[in-house]
């Protein structure tokens, strides 16, 4: 079980083993905690229908007292499970063995699970095995009853809302005369098997309470027979005959709740608890006398009569072993188990002749990345011998690779059921097999472990070294899979794997050489061998090479060879996989439609072939195309059915990057919330399942929310994590993309300089890896701080690289045009060439339409704010004020500022003082609380300016002395070039001369 994912909780480790079911530590791994999972460990169906009645049953507890049930629900195998809290701290069971309780603790003890119980008999619970190591005392000294694993509902009746479950809930009342308990703490009717009710609950409550004052159990035997004889029919003697410090009120109600009479007993929780309450206050906190805590013979007080079960106990009762000849013969069964373990080494198991040549196709396809095929391959290994593990655990990996989660699941659980104890396999199996768990488990680092170890057995077995090199390859590890692969090559000089893989990791590096060099020799020796799969392989990797160096024509003639080498094998999930390459590279180049027409081939193509994970896939890749084109609502319709499509079939890592894709594009159309909300659904994700690329991803999407909404510590925050990881794991593109994300935050913070060298680096990594659209991006925003820091005709020549690279014919990333104009209005207008910002900013809107909502704000305010500058005052403030309104309905704190500000100026500049004045003050207010005060002297500026025409020369003194403060600041700030080169922006000098 271990590694395996039900529902949304990832199986850690094994808690313990109880009577009816087995506990799991698990991770939730939407909401990054950790819980306690229980699965029963019978499928009988009256067993079932207990454990199901337990989960509905505690799932109605909410008390302080009581560990909260989370979800419960059965497995698609059938197998019902409950995730608990998991209370961390020490059992009573263990503070008993470990220290005596003082009076006082013990009825503080007794009082919670009082308390407990109290609430769960109020909603017709019954808990049913109440005793010492279901109860844990955590670390804040806090009671928690755990585990109503024999709970049983007063009115038995079921609920509508168990919807499938009924029929198996209904069949408990067969079953309902069933003992169930644990013997020391069992009342009276639950040993004869007559009906319980929460009465039951109070006596074992007796018991407990009874062991913690004295020390030891209130009844005893050597078996279950003697236990419940003594239950039956032999009253304990009072607690301070074996601790004299026990009061007399203690003795009567612990005595009172072991009543064998139910209707002499407590009748209810809360009489027990009022009496523990009152006699609490009559007790000190006393050091406890140690009791020596365990069972004995009791002396009866009062023998009820003998009956034939005591006869019995009696008679079946054996001589006890001694101390010595217990401990003798511990050792000798230890030194065989150790000769065995030592000495005896189990023979393989020799799978029959297919199922071996069927298992050798599916792992080499497993290596050659042909997920597909090495599926159905292993499938026919195991239908040929369904007893062959080994061949299961590399099916798991199959089909996790192809997110079949469930599927993989239930090869690894058909694995522990074949193999329960690894240790028993020869030494390669056994390490096989833990390093197939751990990677199914994303526990990467174990798998690395396991493959080592496998090595240095088999230290001339190249395919050992593959795998060695997978493992580090997953792990994000790049030069130590190279280091494995081209070992597995020069052990065999024929292992094309070897090199296709070694090709795959170059090509991740952006080493465009030695990656061609490495897919030539893989495409060769797979050509050689008639490997039709190994050869479609490394058309797909050739052109995802080619397509990251912008060669984009040549890599659209490998995905054709990979198509048409798949469909010639029929190998359907090639041609698939083929089809969305082509699809996203139609997408890189801009031809949406083109990127359409794949995905939809792809979607149709999986969906008849049942390959739905796959189709998933297409969904998000019509997406794509919608989103390119600037569709957004259609792109939202197809993430959404990718989303629903993935949920259906359980693949989570598709259905995250669903929610990825369609949480990025509403941050891009300032649906902020919505999408930060899915993104950080997506991250926790492939955060808690070790997807470090889509952890990356994720980073920068929620840095952007985060820099809209004004959140730029936590934005920084996501970003110095995004770029640690790409350090750590060698990948510069993402290094180069974490640099350009903190400059574009920077930015926001208006620490211009800081920011320049951020996307100056960026800038260097992108020319060195050839990205040819990133170095348009990077461009763009370099050229942003270069006219803000007065350095206008640097900030041009960037923007033509810039416009050169986004205006190609095959490049995607038009949508940077707009931003791209843009640039050049609020370059003009910092400049003061009013006409020129006015038809530059106008052909922005244009370019931006409805698709870019932040470009087409600025660029309005922007040709506001010229017109009013430029004597058309009153339709430059309609502008203004347009673009303001819809910069607060976007939420973008930073756009929110910059337009109030723009929206100022011109109110001042038309006559509208007071409206200017206002908006002005907000505005200077709104940038001294981001720190941002290259915006905020200015507004106080225009702020002095408004106060100065409304005639009140006090207010406008006041506000200008803020202005020049905030400018000296700034000054002591920026590094004396910058600060020297910013004021000499012809903007800049206008408005610091009337600042005086």
């Amino acid at each position: 079980m271990i590694g395996l994912t039900v529902s949304h909780y990832r199986i850690i480790e094994k808690l313990g083993v109880g009577g009816m079911g087995v506990v799991f530590v698990a991770e939730d791994t939407q909401l990054a905690r950790r819980v306690a999972i229980k699965f029963l460990s019978t499928l009988d169906r009256p067993y079932r229908a207990r454990f199901l009645r337990e989960a509905r049953a505690v799932s109605k507890l909410q008390h302080q007292n009581i560990a909260t049930v989370f979800e419960y629900g059965e497995t698609p195998e059938g197998q019902p499970y409950i995730v608990m809290e998991l209370v961390k701290g020490k059992t009573l069971h263990e503070l008993l063995d470990e220290v005596s309780l003082s009076l006082l603790q013990s009825v503080h003890v007794a009082e919670s699970i009082a308390e407990a119980l109290a609430e769960a008999h109020r909603l017709g619970i019954v808990h049913r095995d109440i005793k010492p190591s279901n109860v844990v005392v955590n670390e804040r000294e806090q009671v928690k009853v755990l585990d109503f694993g024999l709970a049983k509902l007063l009115d038995d009746q079921v609920d509508a809302e168990d919807g499938g479950n009924v029929a198996t809930l209904l069949a408990t009342r067969t079953q309902s005369n069933v003992v169930v308990g644990t013997p020391l703490y069992l009342s009276p009717e639950q040993a004869t098997g007559r009906p319980v009710d929460g009465r039951s609950d109070l006596f074992a409550l007796g018991a407990l309470l009874y062991e913690c004052l004295t020390g030891q159990s209130a009844f005893s035997g050597s078996s279950a027979i003697e236990i419940g004889a003594q239950i039956i029919h032999v009253n304990p003697p009072p607690p301070s005959s074996l601790n004299p410090a026990v009061t007399k009120e203690l003795d009567r109600i612990t005595m009172k709740a072991l009543e064998k009479s139910v209707t002499k007993r407590y009748q209810t929780a809360a009489e027990i608890l009022h009496d523990l309450k009152q006699v609490a206050g009559t007790l000190t906190r006393e050091a406890p006398r140690r009791v020596v805590r365990g069972s004995r013979d009791i002396a009866p007080t009062r023998e009820v009569r003998q009956s034939a079960l005591t006869t019995i106990a009696e008679t079946i009762r054996r001589p006890r072993l001694s101390l010595a000849t217990f401990a003798i013969g511990i050792l000798v069964v230890a030194l065989a188990v150790w000769a065995v373990v030592r000495w005896w080494k189990p023979t393989p198991y020799k799978p029959s002749a297919v199922a071996q040549e069927w298992f050798n196709k599916g792992t080499d396809a497993l290596r050659e990345g042909a997920f597909w095929q090495a599926g159905k391959s292993l499938d026919k290994a195991v239908q040929e011998d369904p007893n062959f593990a080994l061949a299961h655990a590399y099916l798991a990996e199959a089909w996790w690779e192809l997110d079949y989660s469930d599927r993989a699941k239930n090869e690894l659980m058909r694995v522990t059921a074949l193999v329960p104890n690894r240790q028993l396999l020869p030494r390669d199996q056994e390490l096989y097999l833990e390093a197939i768990n751990a990677t199914v488990s994303r526990d990467f680092p174990a798998a690395i472990n396991a493959y080592k170890n496998l090595v240095a057995i088999k230290s001339n077995d190249a395919r050992s070294y593959v795998d060695l090199g997978r493992a580090y390859e997953r792990n994000e590890e790049l030069d130590k899979a190279i280091e494995n692969y081209v070992k597995a090559a020069s052990i065999d000089s024929e292992y094309a794997t070897a090199y296709l893989r070694a090709g795959g990791c170059y090509s991740r590096k952006s080493d465009f050489a030695s990656a061609s060099a490495a897919f030539d020799k893989a495409q060769t020796l797979f050509k050689a061998f008639a490997n039709a799969e190994g050869l479609t392989e490394v058309f797909r990797q050739r052109g995802i090479l080619l397509r990251s160096s912008g060669r984009f024509d040549e890599a659209n003639q490998q995905f054709e060879l990979a198509f048409e080498t798949a469909s010639a094998t029929g190998n359907e999930f090639q041609q698939i996989s083929s089809l969305l390459d082509r699809s996203f590279l139609a997408f890189n180049r801009g031809f949406t439609d083109q990127a359409q027409s794949y995905a939809e081939k792809a979607v149709d193509f999986a969906r008849k072939r049942q390959l739905e994970n796959l189709a998933v896939s297409g969904l998000i890749e019509l997406g794509n195309a919608h989103k390119a084109r600037g569709e957004f609502d259609d792109a939202e319709k197809y993430y959404k059915q990718a989303i629903d499509f993935a949920h259906a079939n359980n693949g989570q890592r598709r259905k995250a990057s669903a929610m990825l894709n369609l949480g990025g594009m509403y941050i891009q159309q300032l649906r902020t919330d919505e999408g930060l909300a899915l993104v950080e659904e997506a991250y926790a994700f492939f955060q808690a399942n070790n997807y470090r690329r889509q952890v990356m991803i994720c980073l920068s999407e929620m840095a952007r929310g985060n820099r809209r909404k004004g959140n730029y510590e936590a934005a920084l925050k996501a970003l110095e994590q995004k770029l640690e990881i790409a350090q750590q794991t060698g990948n510069q593109p993402e290094i180069a993309f974490a640099y350009g994300d903190i400059g574009s935050v920077e930015i926001e913070q208006q620490r211009y300089p800081e920011a320049l060298a951020n996307y100056d680096r960026s800038y260097a990594l992108n020319k060195e890896l050839g990205r040819a659209i990133m170095i348009a991006y990077n461009q763009h925003n370099r050229a942003n701080i270069l006219w803000r820091l007065g350095e206008a005709d640097k900030a041009r020549e960037a923007l033509t690289e810039s416009f050169e690279i986004a205006s190609r014919p095959d490049s995607t990333y038009k949508a940077l045009l707009p931003d791209i104009r843009l640039s050049h209005a609020q370059i003009y207008l910092s400049e003061r060439k009013f006409q020129d910002a006015i038809r530059t900013s106008e052909e922005a809107i244009k370019l931006a339409g409805t698709s870019y909502p932040n470009v087409s704000i600025e660029a309005r305010y922007t040709l506001g704010l010229a017109k009013s500058l430029s004597g058309a005052t009153r339709e430059g403030l309609k502008l203004c004020e347009a673009a303001s309104n819809e910069a607060t309905n976007s939420k973008d704190e930073g756009l929110i500022s910059r337009s109030l500000l723009a929206h100022a100026e011109a109110a001042v500049e038309s006559g509208e003082v007071e409206l200017g004045l206002r908006l002005a003050t907000q505005a200077a207010e709104r940038f001294a609380k981001n720190g941002q005060q290259e915006s905020e002297w200015r507004a106080w500026l225009i702020a002095g300016m408004a106060s100065a025409k409304g005639g009140d020369r006090t207010n406008s003194e006041t506000q200008f002395a803020k202005g020049r403060d905030v400018l000296r600041q700034l000054e002591n700030k920026w590094n004396p070039e910058a600060i020297k080169l910013y004021l000499r922006r012809a903007d800049i000098q206008f408005y610091s001369n009337k600042l005086g």
